[in-house]
């Protein structure tokens, strides 16, 4: 694409839910093979219960400490299944030898702090959260150690751009959900400056957030303008999410998080409404990212995108250089008009694609190049372990260059491997378009909507994959990043 393709190539992060058999599990149920003794608790098995009562008892007292880790025993991950919160100064320090999961409210309502510690001795794991998992401080005084390094707590936006304009390589961390109604619309990025260090959601929502970018159009528009350090690697944001989101862009690359990313995104999730409104040029318009040359992992994006001119639109991404994008999804209404190309999860791009997959409508007019996951697949992408599901439409003309997976594929044969299309769903039965160019692309296969409900397809791996009639209407959903619960 046209900007600076810098790399940042993470390996694809290890299901939480292939080492589920040794985990420290904070919940409801009776502690079990756990040993408590001072202020460290510490399983004598490989799986293990602490009793959310019984923590926060011991957090009334003073700081306490969960590990994975115990004598002779190793658990993998610490796990928070059963709300938690305490009023006290203690500091809850959990240490796992791998991951740590979030699943449900973890409330500190006094001046105590949050220490995490992940990889201790593992590798590939990971701080994350998933169902109703988030934690909030009731003061902003109090402090947040992640891996090491101490984060500053924001409340607000405004508080957060003030902050990484006088230090954009600091950490930050959003204390609570955010309604940013009361801030009105914003005429352009509300974060604009560069930013190279960390922020971290918690699993916190902000929602209403409101953006008519009326600057310079070469200026990218998200939340966050641009994650780099001088156009190189740099920035992360994780664990947020955004909901009823209201962006109307005239930049080159919109996003609802991130306009340009060169850094690395995790477990986001942007929800809204994005409409292109510009008047020269080819701007990348995503739900989450406008223009990716870095990482995307555990995401996810649903809402509605739209653009009457030349454009590159993508349900998760506009375009990607070389940026990674795995265990992702979109669930977008993408009407394109005559946009150039229009991808279910990636408009246009030159990076790999693993692990994830597109739902939803995409349609577009005369000239346009439509495919349920990709739109154009450029000569150095991959496409790995990935499906679609989404409806594809044109107005105007039927295009040679709509397909099931891919619209335009310039990959060599042997790029895209186990990646299917719904037949049923996406209205393109004919199984020698999986992409609209070139016919009979490989590592493409046409499948119906009960196909893909009867059994992973060949190819994906069920350490990352699994398949539940009560989830994702029963087809292929991610383990570490499962359908948003309504």
């Amino acid at each position: 694409m046209r900007r600076a393709t810098a790399v940042i190539l993470a390996p694809a992060l290890l299901a939480m839910g292939a080492s589920a058999h040794a985990e420290v599990r904070i919940s409801s149920a009776a502690t079990s093979n756990m040993s408590c003794s001072g202020d460290i608790c510490a399983p004598t098995a490989k799986n293990a219960v602490l009793n959310v009562g019984d923590l926060e008892n011991l957090l009334a007292s003073g700081a306490v400490e969960v590990t994975s880790t115990g004598s002779g025993v190793q658990a993998n991950n610490i796990e928070i299944d059963a709300a938690l919160s305490w009023l006290g100064s203690g500091t809850l320090a959990l240490d796992a030898y791998q991951s740590i999961l979030v699943e449900k409210p973890v409330s500190i309502t006094g001046p105590g702090g949050l220490s995490v510690t992940t990889n201790d001795g593992g590798k590939n794991g990971y701080f994350g959260f998933q169902d109703k998992g988030q934690v909030s401080f009731a003061s902003l005084s109090s402090t947040l150690t992640i891996n090491g390094a101490t984060y500053v707590l924001v409340g607000d936006i405004a508080t957060l751009a003030a902050d990484i304009a006088a230090n954009s390589g600091g950490n930050f961390a959003l204390a609570n959900d955010y309604d940013a109604a009361s801030d009105g619309t914003y005429s352009n990025s509300p974060v604009p400056t560069q930013f190279s260090g960390a922020f971290e959601g918690l699993g916190n929502t902000i929602s209403h957030l409101s953006l008519n970018g009326t600057g310079d159009v070469n200026d990218p528009v998200g939340l966050f303008a641009e994650l780099a350090l001088n156009n190189q690697p740099g920035g992360s944001v994780e664990n947020i999410n955004l909901q009823k989101l209201d962006v109307t862009g005239n930049g080159l690359a919109v996003g609802g998080l991130v306009g340009v990313n060169v850094g690395m995104i995790g477990n986001a999730f942007v929800s809204g409404s994005l409409t292109a409104n510009f008047q020269h040029g080819d701007p990348e318009i995503g739900e989450l990212v406008g223009y990716n040359v870095g990482t995307i992992t555990r995401s996810g994006a649903e809402g509605t995108i739209a653009s009457s001119q030349g454009s590159v639109l993508g349900g998760l991404v506009g375009a990607t250089g070389t940026g990674a994008v795995s265990q992702s999804i979109a669930n977008c209404k993408i009407s394109g008009g005559n946009a150039s190309f229009i991808g279910g999860l990636v408009g246009g791009g030159e990076g790999p694609i693993s692990a994830s997959y597109a739902m939803g409508s995409l349609q577009g007019g005369t000239g346009s190049d439509i495919g349920g996951l990709v739109g154009e697949n450029a000569d150095e992408s991959t496409i790995s372990q990935s499906y679609s599901t989404a409806l594809l439409k044109h107005v105007g003309r039927k295009d040679r260059d709509t397909g099931g997976l891919i619209g335009i594929d310039y990959s060599p044969a042997g790029s895209n491997t186990s990646d299917y299309w719904d037949t049923s769903t996406s209205h393109v039965r004919n199984k020698r378009r999986g992409a609209g160019t070139p016919k009979n692309d490989p590592g493409i296969a046409g499948l119906t909507t009960q196909q893909l409900q009867s059994g992973l397809p060949s190819g994906f791996d069920p350490s990352i994959w699994a398949e539940d009639a009560s989830i994702n209407n029963g087809l292929p959903y991610l383990i570490d990043n499962p359908p948003k619960k309504k």
